[in-house]
């Protein structure tokens, strides 16, 4: 059994868009063929606690409608860099790339961030207790419903958070 578990906890490595990356899959029998994936930086027993707060913040929410998705963590140091890289907007600390199945958060959503938080809380007005909720659940919304628009994905996510079962917008032609 420890045996087990060890192997479970084990990292391999595996090349996404933010680099080079520490890989910890979900068991075999999990629900959805998802991966959980820390970006370099990070020790082992941090990225082992903070993929397991991701997973436990997940439970709530239809994650099987993703199909194959992986979650990218990223330290806080790292994260304006691989933002801007990406064309993305640095005051988020969550962003998805929709033709890829990868969601990535930010380590501040995770840990305290000393000024990072100061500046999330400032930009956002979300409490930093529930930032890491409205996170996962706003890029639910873009990821289940091959969403690109802000307002949408916003409105799936509070949706999902009011325990509703919500349906994907109508795409506009």
């Amino acid at each position: 059994m420890k045996l087990n578990r060890f192997l479970g906890a084990l990292l391999a490595f595996s090349s996404l868009a933010a680099g080079q990356q520490q890989d910890v899959d979900r068991p075999l029998a999990s629900k959805t063929a998802e991966r959980f994936v820390c970006n370099t930086g990070y020790k082992v027993p941090e990225c082992v606690e903070q993929l397991t707060r991701l997973r436990s913040a997940l439970v709530p929410y239809p994650t099987e409608k993703l199909g194959r998705w992986t979650w990218v963590l990223v330290k806080t140091e790292d994260w304006k860099s691989i933002v801007q890289r990406l064309g993305g907007n640095i005051d988020s600390p969550a962003f998805s790339v929709l033709e890829k199945r990868e969601t990535f958060l930010e380590e501040a959503l995770f840990k305290p961030a000393g000024s990072r938080q100061v500046e999330l809380l400032r930009v956002w007005s979300v409490p930093l207790d529930k930032f890491l909720e409205v996170a996962i659940t706003h890029e639910l919304g873009h990821g289940i419903c091959n969403e690109l628009d802000e307002a949408r994905a916003d409105t799936f996510g509070r949706l999902l958070r009011d325990n509703k079962n919500p349906e994907c917008p109508a795409k506009k032609k």
